[in-house]
């Protein structure tokens, strides 16, 4: 085009002269790549003290001239990967205070951007990203009022990389309202929803197996981030029983002796009741060495301890074996006895029990209500308060069976309600299971590892699930004193 052609002969110019006279706004992105391409280091030079210039020349916020500086930088980031014109514009747009309403305005054509433009938004906002989580939300709560309308890809780019942990812990209230949003999404975006929400209360909270739990110094209160970090992680039900174990070494979900246990217990499970594929149940051998090798990985993993010894007597493990013909199956106990501390001493753990009991738990889990638990917190030494010492779990459901529980703290949620909460109770020390009267022993059932609920047929397999339950059976939390 005539500004190509005058470019070329600017550059011409130029390199008989040793100057650069001339450089306008409509000439700079021809020149600058005319000098990068011929490796002329002077003119690249002039081309980027031009550009700061023109940057510095901008005394009151205007979108137009941001603009130009943001997408200049945007043409040299993609097409010459280099970020130091990006870091003039930023620099620009901070020192004048318009981060957030640069933003907001830059996102309106979002649906056109280039992820390295998104990538920009990112790096322009850093560790405000309630900015764009702001612009987000607002343009997704749009979106979404028509029924079944898709996630923008823009918008799920943004929210898979974003830290949205930063978010809860700057601006809990947007942090909410986005989530809340999400949830109109149509039932196939439930999971990756909800696996947006545990990645980003990973960040915001530290794991119940994370030895910092303890050791951290407990004069600076960690933020707080309410979701329940053990239910729903994702399984892969058809790896073979060898490389379920060999997957359990070497998992980031994996980040307790109790998720371990767990990971085993539910993959037979599925073998038995949903897949019904014997063939990839293991030996009556095969099952023998579980228990060597769960206590091998307690001893391998760093920040990994025995269970306490509330576990040592009450709770079993069911697991299902393959006969030597092949064909039939039979049943061998676990206990957890063996995964425990044998000194009262050593126990850092409480297990608290949902006051009522429940014979269907993910029916109970697919509806919206309150899971209420009595416990005082050992640090909680007199309490005049009314009503007993404990909190309350309310289930967030959605109609393909995935769900979440959150730790209520609010006064308001406590209102009529048999119990108070006191700010000791933290939602990452909680791991939730399920379990069953069985003779003298409970059942455990476990509730984090559930992908298969949220498949087309859950409600069948929610149903052959629950089959087993009696009335005795109920929600029982492990939790983490220390």
């Amino acid at each position: 085009g005539i500004n190509a052609e005058y470019g070329v002969r600017l550059f011409v110019d130029a390199a008989y002269s040793g100057t650069a006279e001339g450089i306008t706004r409509d000439l700079f992105r021809d020149i600058n790549k005319i000098a990068h391409v011929f490796k002329m280091t002077w003119l690249a030079e002039k081309c980027s003290e031009y550009f700061t210039e023109v940057a510095d020349a901008i005394k009151t916020p205007s979108y137009e001239e941001l603009l130009y500086s943001f997408e200049e930088a945007a043409h040299v980031f993609e097409n010459l990967k280099t970020k130091d014109y990006l870091t003039v514009a930023i620099k620009k747009i901070e020192a004048l205070k318009w981060k957030n309403q640069f933003i907001d305005k830059y996102l309106e054509n979002a649906d056109r951007l280039s992820t390295s433009k998104l990538d920009m938004v990112m790096e322009l906002a850093g560790s405000e990203v309630s900015c764009v989580v702001q612009s987000l939300t607002n343009q997704l709560s749009e979106v979404l009022k028509v029924q079944g309308s898709n996630l923008p890809v823009y918008s799920e780019y943004l929210l898979d990389n974003l830290d949205l942990s930063l978010c809860f812990t700057s601006n809990l209230t947007l942090f909410n309202q986005l989530f809340e949003v999400l949830r109109k999404l149509p039932d196939e975006k439930i999971r990756w929803t909800f696996e947006l929400m545990l990645k980003s209360s990973k960040k915001c909270e530290p794991a119940i197996s994370d030895p910092a739990v303890i050791d951290s110094d407990t004069s600076t209160p960690p933020s707080r981030c309410n979701i329940i970090p053990n239910l729903y992680h994702d399984l892969d039900f058809n790896m073979t029983f060898d490389e379920l174990l060999e997957w359990i070494f070497v998992s980031e979900d994996v980040t307790s002796p109790l998720l371990a246990i767990e990971a085993v217990l539910t993959w037979n499970r599925h073998i038995i009741l949903v897949s019904k594929n014997r063939a990839l149940l293991p030996s009556k051998d095969e099952i023998s060495i579980v228990s060597a090798k769960i206590t091998e990985l307690i001893k391998e993993r760093p920040g990994w301890s025995l269970l306490p010894t509330g576990l040592r007597r009450l709770y079993v493990l069911t697991l299902r074996f393959l006969e030597r013909n092949g064909y039939s199956y039979s049943s061998t106990l676990i206990e957890l006895s063996q995964f425990c501390s044998s000194r009262n001493e050593d126990c850092l753990f409480a297990v608290i029990e949902f006051l009522d009991t429940c014979t269907k738990p993910l029916t109970l889990l697919s509806k919206e209500a309150k899971l209420v638990f009595h416990f005082k917190h050992p640090s909680v030494t007199s309490c005049d308060l009314p009503g007993q010492c404990g909190f309350i779990l309310k289930i967030v459901p959605s109609e393909a069976a995935l769900w979440n529980l959150r730790l209520c703290t609010e006064n308001e949620d406590y209102r009529n309600e048999s119990v108070h909460f006191h700010e000791e109770i933290r939602a990452e020390k909680m791991h939730v299971f399920f379990s069953e009267t069985f003779y003298n022993y409970f059942d455990l059932f476990s509730l984090s590892w559930l992908g298969s609920f949220g498949s087309a047929d859950a409600s069948y397999r929610r149903g052959e699930w629950e089959k087993v339950f009696t009335k005795a059976s109920r929600f029982r939390i492990l939790y983490c004193t220390a």
